[in-house]
C-alpha cells in the first residue's frame, strides 16, 4: 500500500489565498496524502472556505476551533492526522509544481529508515510574479545522516531551515518523541526543530525548490520583526543556551548549536532599535551579555560579526548589521523589478 501523506494547514485570516494554497496540493500527480485545514477561529471568510473545500473532495478535512495561534492549531492537527507521514504548510503559501510531491515521496521509498527529509524553497513575490530560491544544502546532506551530523552541516554552511513547512516527517517520530509546537511562542520552529534533530536518527535534505513562500511586500527578504517577537526570539536564544548541555548529542554538535545561536543573536543586534526607547537600553544590556557565543565560529556568518565585533565593538557593529540588512533587502527589490 502506498504511504499516506498527511498535510496540515493551519488557517488564519488568509480567504484571499487559501485557494491558492489548497489547489497546489489537489493537483499533485502524487494522489496518497490527506489535507487538514485547521481553522484557527478565524474571522474572515476563511472557515467558509475551508467547508467548501471538504465538500468538493473526500481528502480534503475541515477541522475547526477557537483561536490559539499557530502552534497550537499545528499541534491539532497532528492529533487529528492519519498518514504515515506529516507535512505543514501556511495557509498562505504554496506548492510549486504537480510533482514535487511524487518526487519527495520516492525518495522516502528509497530511504525508508530515514525520519524526515528536507526540501528547499524560494520566495514569491507576487507583485512582480517572481521566484529567489534559498540557498543550498550541502551535498553531504543528500544522503542518509545521523541528526547529530546534520546539525554540524548545516550551521557549518550558513543554512539551517527550521521551518517545519520545509519537511516530509513520519508522524510516528512526532508522537513517540512528543515533539510538538509550544503554544503562544513566535520562532517556535527553532526549539522545534532542535528537538527533530536530536531525536530523528537519519535524515537527508535535497535542493528541490518546492515550497513558495509568499512575501507581501516586494523587498522584504526577511520577515519584519515587533516587540513581541524580538523578546520571543531573546528567550529563545537564553532558554535553548541553557538546555544544550542536557541534549542528548556530541560535543561538536552542541558547540555548532552555540553558534547557530549566536547568528540569531546577531539578528537581536539588527532589530534592536524596533523596541521603545524604555525597553531598547535592557535588551541591549542582555544581548551584549550573550555576546561570547561568538567564539563559536561554525557557521560562516557568525565569523563575519565576530570579527567586526573584535575590531569596532558593539554599537558599531550593530550600526554596522542595520546596513547590512537595508542593503540587502535594497539588493532584492532592484533583483526583482529587473526581473
Amino acid at each position: 500500500m502506498k504511504m499516506k501523506v498527511s498535510f496540515i494547514i493551519p488557517v488564519y485570516k488568509v480567504e484571499n489565498y487559501l485557494d491558492e494554497c489548497v489547489q497546489s496540493i489537489l493537483t499533485q500527480t502524487y494522489k496518497n496524502y490527506e489535507i487538514l485545514l485547521i481553522d484557527d477561529g478565524s474571522p474572515d471568510d476563511s472557515p467558509a472556505k475551508c467547508d467548501k473545500w471538504a465538500k468538493i473532495d473526500s481528502r480534503v478535512r475541515a477541522l475547526h476551533k477557537q483561536n490559539g495561534g499557530l502552534s497550537d492549531a499545528r499541534n491539532y492537527g497532528l492529533k487529528h492526522a492519519e498518514g504515515d507521514y506529516v507535512i505543514f504548510m501556511d495557509g498562505d503559501d504554496f506548492w510549486r509544481h504537480k510533482d514535487d510531491l511524487e518526487k519527495i515521496v520516492m525518495k522516502a521509498v528509497e530511504y525508508p529508515n530515514v525520519s524526515f527529509i528536507g526540501f528547499n524553497c524560494a520566495y514569491y513575490y507576487p507583485n512582480s510574479n517572481n521566484f529567489i530560491p534559498w540557498v543550498e544544502y550541502a551535498n553531504e546532506l543528500s544522503k542518509p545522516v545521523e541528526g547529530d551530523r546534520a546539525v554540524q552541516i548545516l550551521v557549518a554552511s550558513g543554512t539551517f531551515p527550521m521551518s517545519a513547512c520545509l519537511k516530509l516527517i513520519k508522524l510516528e517520530i512526532l508522537k513517540n518523541n512528543n515533539i510538538e509546537f509550544k503554544k503562544g511562542q513566535i520562532h517556535e520552529d527553532i526549539p522545534w526543530f532542535i528537538n527533530l534533530l536530536e531525536t530523528c536518527g537519519k535524515c537527508l535534505f535535497v535542493n528541490e525548490y518546492i515550497y513558495a513562500y509568499r512575501q507581501n511586500v516586494i523587498g522584504s527578504i526577511t520577515n519584519s520583526i515587533n516587540e513581541r517577537s524580538f523578546n520571543s526570539l531573546l528567550d529563545i536564544v537564553k532558554t535553548e543556551l541553557n538546555k544544550i548541555d542536557t541534549r542528548n548529542i556530541s560535543r561538536k554538535s552542541k558547540d555548532a548549536l552555540r553558534s547557530f545561536l549566536a547568528y540569531e543573536l546577531s539578528i537581536l543586534m539588527m532589530e534592536v532599535n524596533i523596541l521603545p526607547d524604555t525597553l531598547r537600553k535592557g535588551a541591549r544590556v542582555e544581548i551584549q551579555s550573550l555576546m561570547w557565543l561568538f567564539s563559536y565560529k561554525q557557521n560562516p556568518k557568525v565569523r563575519k560579526v565576530a570579527k567586526a565585533y573584535s575590531l569596532f565593538g558593539f554599537t558599531i557593529t550593530e550600526h554596522i548589521l542595520r546596513i547590512y540588512n537595508w542593503y540587502r533587502c535594497r539588493r532584492n527589490k532592484l533583483e526583482i523589478l529587473s526581473k
